[in-house]
This record gives structure tokens, C-alpha cells and sequence, in this order.
């Protein structure tokens, strides 16, 4: 698929069918109020839906998006909306032309830290350019693209504060100085370098802050194909799989799982050889047996991964993808798997390994680290394809690059086309964890545990800024509407088991009432990360909001 039609397929998700208006700054000068974002996409949907519904009058928003050149993905960097206030924002935003841009680079640690301590970023810089410098959508004369690279970024980016930011956690897990979740820098397109200032000491969003809910995300644990049948055939002969399951099948019953203390063992680079994984067959007289071995591999149709010679032996390395520090699914995955850093003398997570050939060949397990959530999609493609588009998979195997068994941490409303029978989408897959799938209903019912809330924060107020009471008038209404069941619940992704993706909590002060049985086109849970202080931490479990109103669904299993 070209990159156009990706854009045309973003912006008809993102906007719906509009007329073209093309609110341009070429064709309509400049915006009378401009927001600059930065941190968490993991709900761009629902964020995108908030601006075209109900932020801007009908018919009047023009897209503006990055196009990776490598990977297709449309909006994952940098986008900006540019369109006219709708009426019911009342005085001071209503009728005027606002753009509100937004950057992910850096995930939910860029969406706090740069943002408390005024660090400029590099943001999108649609006023300084023309229609000439952007491809406009064949379909939509609403939607501009462009690849940006460290050839064109000058022209395209540039330093600026962060009005207000966006985190899938809360800020508070983000800030805690020499550890994993502290946000490190990313290096900048127009020097390659990281910025020249940077902060290593906040503990806490200052009180000057306005921190506001944008609901809940569901994250899972997904796995390359091959790696999904493997295991799928081992739990068959196991027995905690029933003999039923179609190999590749991916309806709720069929997913395999594992246990987070397996999971925690993995993250924490405790198990380095898939060998080490052992099982007892029940199917063949109790013999102990690996996922490697013979019977397994041809019942699962697949091939042996690429083994490596580590300390004399030879050996099949686990391939694990975490993400950048600061990115919410790997924060909560540390939480949630290895007590971190919540928890003295909690065992910390793998550090990740350079992407070179030769320390790939000597590493048990083989640890990445993606810069974004659609790349971490990516690279479980390159293990099971045996590419390296990302340049995380540098190993050479034959006439390509390594295959390996890997493991990756993201959001669960990712490769959506895959079928019931396990056909189409891209060669990855969700398992279940604890014997749960990463449903809402699951996680409405606290059973399923890997589950964040989200905050934007922005200052409450900015004396140098004589636009700040309508530019927080706006971000007020962003936050108000998308942290809404009615628009999260539009945007529920629907998975072949099931139904997942963002939602909100009871604890809410708005009170939204739980539905029993559980509606995912309602999404309320009844469970919070709500500490004594009031404040939502997704370092703690989770417990049954005491005032939900509609009750608690409880899972008897």
C-alpha cells in the first residue's frame, strides 16, 4: 500500500467524509490561536474524532502528518489540525482559526517532563511552509503528507515550548530520577543530536499544573507468528489448551498464554534461550520436551529460528522489544511484571543491546528498544520475516537477516485485520496473560492486569502568554470530550477476540456509571489506580471503585 493511500485511509479515520474546505495557512494566512502538544499517541483516534466532532465547525479541518518513508505510518511523529472553532466553545475560540499540533516523538515521558520543565522541542512547522513542500491526498484535499527527514527537517520542524502535554500513565510513575521510567532523550532530525538541555532530577508535577483524565488504554504482551502456533501447540499438549484449537486460530479460546511471572522473568532478561523453556507432553507418555523440539515445530508448521553461538553453545536467543524509557506500555509492563520501580530491591528490567551484528551474536537474550508503539509492531514483522526495516535486526541469516521468536510490549488496538481463523494482518499475535485476553470486558471484570489512566497537563496559568485563558479553554474541552465514554467508546477496537482499547474508570469525578453486563460501546471501569492521596498511580494495583454507581461485574471463573 502506498503512502498516500495510507494518508487517505488516516485522515477518513481520523475525519470522516468532509467537503474541501482547505483551511490552509498558504490559502488563509495564520491561525488566530496555535497549541503546540507533545507525548502519548496511543489514543490519537479519539483525540482526532474530539477536534473534527465537536472542537471545529463542520466541514472546516485540514490534516497535517509525517509519512515514515520506511514503514508507512501516517501521523506516528508529528501531526496538526488546522480548522475554524465551532460555535459552542463560546467567546474567545468560537469562530476563530486554530491550530493545534501535536508531537509523539519521545511517547508519554515527552508529554511531561519537557513539559514541566519548559524544554523546547522540535515541533511541526506547517506555518513556515506551502503547498508545494506537501503532497495533498488525491481523495481528500483535506489531508497533507510528507516524509521528514534529517534532509528536510529544518524545513519542516523547529524549537518550541509544549503548551501542554499527553501521557497513556499517569505523571507521577514517569518521574522517578535514575531509573527506567525517567524519559530519555531522543535524538533531534535537523542535529542528530539529543537536546542540549535536558532535566534528570523531577520528582513531581509542580502545583501550578492542571492534570486532567484521558481515560483508560488496555496494553498486552504480542508475539511473532511463528512463536503464537509453537506455543499454541504446546499448550495443547500440555493440556491447558483444548485439543479444539485450530493452530493460528485467534478467537479468545484459541489464544495462548503466559503466566507474569514467565513474563517478568522475560522482561527482567532472566531467560535468555528459548530452550530454557520447557514443558511436560502429556499427549506423549510425560516427556519432557522443549518448544525447539521436532514434533512440536512440524505440528506447528513452522521453522526453526536462527540459533547462535553463545559461550560454546548453540543456542536460539529470545528476542525481546521494550521501548523507549518514558514510553507508557513498557512503565506499565515494568509495574505490572517486575514490581518496578515501585518496589526496594524490585529487579530491574534488560538493558537493551547496541543494533550491531556482533553484539546481537553474543546476547542472551537479544533486548531492542523501539521509539514508538507502531514500531514495535515493526520489528516483530522483521524477527518473523527475517528483514530489518527498522535496523534493530542486524544479524545476517542466509540470504536475509535473522528470524527469531520475539516478544513485544503495546497497546492492544494494533494489526486489527487479523481473522478469526488467524489469516491476514501482520505476522504477530496477542496472547492472553493469567489465562485472560486483553479484553475491556476483562478488564472491567479485574482480571486482565495491564491497564494504564491517562492525563494531559498543561499550566494552569501563564502570565507571559495573553492567549493562555482560551488556549486552556481549548485544551479543557479536548480533555473534557475525548475522556468521554460516548467518544472512547467509538473508537473501541474490535479485535477477532473481542473488544479492547481505551475506556474510562468510575473514579472519574464526572461519575460515569458502570453497565452490567459490561458495554464496550460504554466503556466504564469500576476499578481504579486512585491512591489515599486522591491521585491516580499505575505503580499500585488497581482496586473496585467503593462509589461506582452500577455495581461491579464480577467474574466467577
Amino acid at each position: 500500500m502506498n503512502t498516500i493511500t495510507k494518508l487517505s485511509i488516516s485522515i477518513s479515520l481520523l475525519l470522516g467524509t468532509q467537503a474541501s474546505y482547505a483551511l490552509t495557512p498558504w490559502a488563509d494566512n495564520a491561525p488566530d490561536i496555535t497549541i503546540y502538544t507533545s507525548g502519548a499517541s496511543v489514543q490519537d483516534k479519539a483525540y482526532g474524532d474530539v477536534i473534527s466532532k465537536t472542537l471545529a465547525a463542520p466541514n472546516t479541518v485540514d490534516y497535517f502528518a509525517d509519512i515514515n518513508s520506511k514503514t508507512g505510518a501516517v501521523g506516528a511523529r508529528w501531526t496538526a489540525y488546522y480548522f475554524i472553532g465551532n460555535d459552542n466553545l463560546g467567546a474567545g475560540l468560537a469562530g476563530k482559526k486554530i491550530l493545534l499540533e501535536k508531537r509523539a516523538v519521545g511517547s508519554s515521558g515527552y508529554g511531561v517532563l519537557p513539559v514541566i520543565a519548559n524544554i523546547p522541542l522540535e515541533h511541526l512547522n506547517v506555518l513556515s511552509t506551502k503547498a508545494a513542500d506537501w503532497t495533498v491526498d488525491a481523495k481528500n484535499a483535506n489531508a497533507w503528507g510528507v516524509n521528514i527527514s534529517s534532509e528536510n527537517a529544518s524545513k519542516f520542524l523547529f524549537k518550541h515550548m509544549s503548551d501542554a502535554g499527553f501521557s497513556a500513565n499517569d505523571p507521577a510513575i514517569l518521574l522517578k530520577p535514575n531509573t527506567f521510567n525517567y524519559p530519555e532523550q531522543v535524538k533531534e532530525l535537523t542535529t542528530g543530536k539529543v537536546e542540549a538541555k535536558w532535566v534528570t532530577n523531577l520528582k513531581a508535577v509542580p502545583s501550578v499544573f492542571t492534570v486532567t483524565s484521558t481515560g483508560g488504554t488496555v496494553y498486552g504482551v504480542s508475539v511473532t507468528l511463528d512463536l503464537y502456533k509453537v506455543l499454541q501447540v504446546a499448550q495443547k499438549h500440555a493440556g491447558t489448551l483444548p485439543n479444539s484449537v485450530q493452530i493460528g486460530g485467534y478467537s479468545e479460546n484459541d489464544l495462548p498464554n503466559l503466566n507474569r511471572n514467565v513474563i517478568g522473568s522475560l522482561l527482567a532478561g532472566k531467560i535468555g534461550a528459548w530452550e530454557q523453556f520447557k514443558f511436560v507432553d502429556k499427549t506423549d507418555g510425560n516427556k519432557v520436551k522443549t518448544l525447539l523440539d521436532k514434533s512440536i515445530l512440524e505440528e506447528a508448521g513452522v521453522s526453526e529460528p536462527t540459533k547462535e553461538t553463545v559461550t560454546g553453545e548453540h543456542l536460539t536467543p529470545i528476542a525481546l522489544a521494550t521501548r523507549n524509557n518514558g514510553a507508557a506500555a513498557i512503565v506499565v509492563s515494568y509495574a505490572k511484571f517486575l514490581n518496578y520501580p515501585a518496589t526496594a530491591n524490585a529487579i530491574s528490567p534488560a538493558i537493551p543491546v547496541k543494533n550491531d551484528a556482533l553484539v546481537e551474536n553474543a546476547s542472551l537474550p537479544i533486548v531492542k528498544a523501539p521509539q514508538s508503539i507502531a514500531d514495535s509492531g515493526t520489528i516483530l514483522n522483521d524477527w518473523q520475516n527475517g528483514t530489518n526495516t527498522l535496523g534493530f535486526n542486524n544479524v545476517a541469516d542466509g540470504t536475509g537477516f535473522a528470524k527469531r521468536w520475539g516478544i513485544a510490549f503495546n497497546s492492544v488496538d494494533r494489526n486489527t485485520s487479523v481473522k478469526v481463523d488467524g489469516t491476514g494482518g501482520d505476522p504477530w499475535r496477542y496472547i492472553k496473560i493469567d489465562g485472560y485476553a486483553p479484553t475491556l470486558e476483562n478488564v472491567a471484570a479485574g482480571v486482565y492486569p495491564i491497564w494504564t489512566e491517562g492525563a494531559a497537563l498543561y499550566q494552569t496559568k501563564k502570565l507571559n502568554d495573553p492567549q493562555w485563558e482560551v488556549k486552556t479553554k481549548l485544551l479543557k474541552a479536548l480533555t473534557d470530550n475525548w475522556s468521554s465514554p460516548a467518544v472512547i467508546g467509538a473508537f473501541t477496537s474490535t479485535q477477532a477476540w473481542g473488544k479492547t482499547g481505551a475506556f474510562v474508570t468510575s473514579a472519574d469525578p464526572r461519575g460515569f456509571v458502570t453497565a452490567i453486563p459490561f458495554d464496550a460501546s460504554n466503556p466504564v471501569v469500576p476499578f481504579s489506580h486512585k491512591g489515599t492521596d486522591g491521585n491516580v498511580h499505575s505503580e499500585i494495583l488497581p482496586v473496585a471503585d467503593s462509589n461506582a454507581k452500577g455495581g461491579l461485574e464480577i467474574q466467577l471463573k
